[in-house]
């Protein structure tokens, strides 16, 4: 039998055992697994790592315009506020392949008449809806696309708020149609070739016959690397029909630019061989135009054209002069003020009144 100081000391060793491991502090918990942090590919959106680029697009032109009409007894005055441009569009991009829609505001009464959808309301509809594959040396489109020829001419004149391109504005070519287009650079940067197939009725009208529209362009810049880099040649044929006879609808372009990053400018000249949904007719429409920037912000133009609506009726024809000047509020809004002078000959007032007119307007351009 142990002695008393024995399990005395026996007892204490057995209280203090439990005792220090319950002062023992515990180990820290073990962190929470964390899920890595998402790839993020480059162009990722806000609803994804896909690798997709999207980027929308607002355009919008308002105006104020006084019209003085020249008439056989005497002027006829008129002044409205307008929005003669609104487009929204998103353009989508993912690796090579690309796609945009692009929407417009128009009238929903057709030209001539007094009524459409609720009154005249502005409605939307596409002007663009393509879906296609672009490299450095290739782009390759098929939907609702842009033509060749109008929107290279359109780009160098660059103020389309003041006054539309004159192959639009004579209904010679459409800016848009349904087909597709194929494009492919010229090495060293000399130009490219392209050529487009369509139904050949424009993006504003479905098709009315079999045959199709071809049209094929090239551009070449024959001084590309040297100081005159900027000056561009260009040549386009449309082979094309029209409307439900079928009828011929060929277009020649050909055009000297200048694409400078100051001045811009060109000259331009058109034959359309079927007009107005007549093969027999033929037109032509022959332009210069200058636009220049001479210092920040400032922004100048001019444009003379002249349209012979009808080669065999040398009084058809419509001489128009066009001048504005316009600053940058700030990088997304420019303002213009410009003139138009129409001079129409004798037998375009009768099949067109009101040809011959004075224009004054107060443009707006807002663009995102």
């Amino acid at each position: 039998m142990p002695s008393p100081r024995a399990a005395a000391l026996l007892l204490s060793l057995t209280l203090a055992a439990p005792r220090a491991l319950a002062q023992t502090p515990p180990a820290p918990p073990s962190p929470a697994p964390t899920s890595p942090a998402p790839l993020q590919a480059p162009n990722a959106t806000a609803a994804g790592s896909t690798g997709l680029s999207v980027r929308p697009g607002v355009e919008v032109f308002a105006q104020y315009a006084l019209r003085i009409t020249n008439t056989d007894t005497g002027t006829d005055t008129t002044h409205d506020f307008d929005v003669p441009r609104t487009h929204a569009s998103l353009t989508g991009s993912w690796q090579n392949a690309r796609a945009r829609v692009v929407l417009e505001a128009v009238r929903s009464a057709s030209e001539g008449s007094l009524l459409g959808v609720a009154g005249d309301s502005l409605i939307l509809r596409l002007r663009e809806a393509y879906g296609g594959w672009n490299s450095p040396r290739v782009d390759v489109r098929a939907g609702v696309v842009p033509t060749l020829a109008l929107p290279e001419i359109e780009a160098t004149w660059g103020l389309r708020a003041v006054a539309p391109t004159p192959l639009e504005t004579a209904r010679f070519v459409a800016p848009a149609d349904l087909g597709v287009t194929a494009r492919v650079a010229i090495p060293n940067g000399l130009g490219a070739v392209a050529v487009g197939a369509y139904n050949g009725e424009g993006y504003a009208r479905r098709e009315f016959n079999r045959s199709k529209s071809v049209e094929a362009m090239v551009i070449f810049r024959p001084f590309a690397g040297g100081a005159l880099e900027p000056l561009t040649a260009m040549a386009s044929y449309t082979l094309g029909t029209a409307g439900a006879g079928d009828v011929r609808a060929d277009r020649f372009t050909g055009a000297l630019l200048w694409r400078g990053a100051r001045i811009r400018g060109g000259a331009t000249f058109t034959y359309a061989w079927g007009v107005d949904d007549r093969g027999d007719r033929a037109a032509w429409l022959a332009e210069g135009f200058v636009a220049a920037e001479p210092v920040a912000s400032l922004l100048l133009g001019a444009r003379v054209l002249r349209w012979q609506r009808d080669t065999g009726v040398d009084s058809d024809r419509v001489t128009t002069l066009v001048a504005t000047a316009g600053w940058r509020v700030f990088r997304p809004w420019e303002v213009f003020l410009a003139g138009t002078r129409n001079i129409a000959g004798a037998r375009t007032v009768q099949a067109v009144p009101g040809a011959d007119h004075w224009d004054l307007r107060v443009v707006s351009r807002v663009v995102f």
